[in-house]
C-alpha cells in the first residue's frame, strides 16, 4: 500500500541557519537471522521514560545475515560497556563529531531518509539513528569513501570499497576480516538500500524484517528491538538506537499517526510542481495569518505528499505537509 510522508520542519540540533540553495525533499520470532549481522541476542535496556522494562530484543539465532557489518561505533561502544544496560557509551562514541558536523550531516539525510522510509513504509527515525549510529554521523571512512551508511557488503552496479571489518559471536567475541562493502552515488541509494532489505528481507526469508514495518509495530521502539539480532548482534543495539531516536528528538521526522501505519486515501494526496524551478518552495504559516518563505527546504517537483489541513490566505489556498510547512495551491501539478 503506498504511503505519502509527511514532514516536519524543526531540526533535531536546532533551527537551521537559511541557505541559499533548500534542501530538496523527494517524498513476532524467527529462527534465522539476517546474515549481514552478528547472530547473538541478549537482553537490553531501554531506558525509555515510557519503557522502564527489559527489552528481549530479536530470538534464538540459528542464522545471521552476513551482508551487513558491525561498525567501529559499536564494536567500540560495546566493548567499554560490561554489562548491556549501559548505552552511555554507544552514545559518546556516535556522538564524537562536533555539532556543525552533525548538523550538516542532518541537513543531507533527513529528506533522503524521509524519501525511502516512506517508499518502504518504515520509521524515518530508525534509519537516521542507525545511520548515525553505523556512520559515526556520517565520518566514517565507509560513509566518506562509498556514501554507506549501513555497513551493507557486497557492490553496487559493480562499484565497491574495500576494508577490514569486524565481526561478532558469542564465542569469539570481535575479530577482524577483509570484505568489499557497496559504494554508492550519494546517501540516498543507502538509505534506499536500507529500506529495501528490511522491506525485501534476504535471500532465505522476504519477511526476515518483518517486525520493523510501521503495519506491524506500535511505535519505533518494536522496530528497533526487532533490529536486535538480525541486522545486528552487539548486545546493546537496541537500546542504543533508542537513545539516540530519544536524545536527537528523532521521531519528529516520522510524521503524524495517520502515516505511521493508520489509514490513508489519495483523497488526502497531492502532487506538487514549479514549472518555473527545480523545486517546490514551502512557506510557514505565522500565528496572524500572514505567510513567511522557508529557505532551507523544499519540495521535489513531481512529488505526492500527504496533507492533513487547508488553509485559504490571500485567495490562494495552502496545503500543509509538516508541522508548520505549507504549499500554495499553485504548486499543484
Amino acid at each position: 500500500m503506498s504511503k505519502k510522508n509527511l514532514l516536519t520542519s524543526a531540526l533535531v540540533l536546532g533551527t537551521l541557519a537559511a541557505t541559499a540553495t533548500p534542501s530538496v525533499v523527494s517524498a513476532a520470532t524467527t529462527n534465522d537471522v539476517d546474515s549481514t549481522t552478528p547472530t547473538n541476542t541478549e537482553q537490553v535496556s531501554n531506558k525509555s521514560e515510557d519503557n522502564k522494562s527489559n527489552v528481549i530484543a530479536g530470538s534464538s539465532v540459528k542464522k545471521v545475515d552476513t551482508t551487513v557489518a558491525n561498525s567501529a561505533t559499536v564494536q567500540a561502544a560495546s566493548e567499554s560497556v560490561s554489562a548491556a544496560s549501559n548505552t552511555t557509551a554507544i552514545i559518546q562514541a556516535a556522538s564524537g563529531v562536533t555539532t556543525s558536523q552533525q548538523q550538516a550531516f542532518l541537513n543531507e539525510a533527513i529528506p533522503m531518509a524521509q524519501k525511502a522510509a516512506a517508499k518502504y513504509n518504515l520509521y524515518t527515525s530508525v534509519m537516521l539513528a542507525q545511520a548515525i549510529l553505523e556512520s559515526a554521523w556520517g565520518t566514517s571512512t565507509l560513509a566518506t569513501q562509498g556514501h554507506n551508511l549501513f555497513g551493507i557488503k557486497g557492490d553496487y552496479n559493480g562499484a565497491y570499497v574495500t576494508m577490514p571489518t569486524s565481526e561478532w559471536s558469542s564465542s569469539q567475541g570481535w575479530y577482524t576480516i577483509n570484505a568489499n562493502f557497496r559504494k554508492y552515488p550519494s546517501y540516498y541509494e543507502s538509505f534506499a538500500d536500507n529500506g529495501d532489505k528490511l522491506r525485501n528481507g534476504v535471500s532465505w526469508d522476504s519477511s526476515y524484517y518483518k517486525g520493523t514495518w510501521k503495519e506491524n509495530t506500535s511505535s519505533y521502539k518494536d522496530a528497533t528491538a526487532w533490529l536486535q539480532g538480525r541486522y545486528a548482534t552487539a548486545p546493546n543495539y537496541a537500546s542504543s538506537l533508542n537513545n539516540l531516536i530519544s536524545t536527537y528528538n528523532l521521531t519528529q521526522y516520522d510524521g503524524t499517526p495517520e502515516t505511521n501505519g493508520g489509514s490513508q486515501t489519495n483523497d488526502n494526496s497531492i502532487t506538487v510542481k514549479n514549472t518555473n524551478g527545480s523545486y517546490v518552495p514551502l512557506v510557514a504559516v505565522n500565528s496572524d495569518g500572514s505567510t513567511k518563505a522557508i529557505t532551507n527546504r523544499g519540495l521535489a517537483n513531481n512529488t505526492p505528499w500527504y496533507t492533513d489541513q487547508t488553509k485559504t490566505i490571500n485567495g490562494h489556498v495552502y496545503y500543509r505537509v509538516a508541522t508548520n510547512e505549507w504549499v500554495q495551491d499553485s504548486y499543484l501539478a
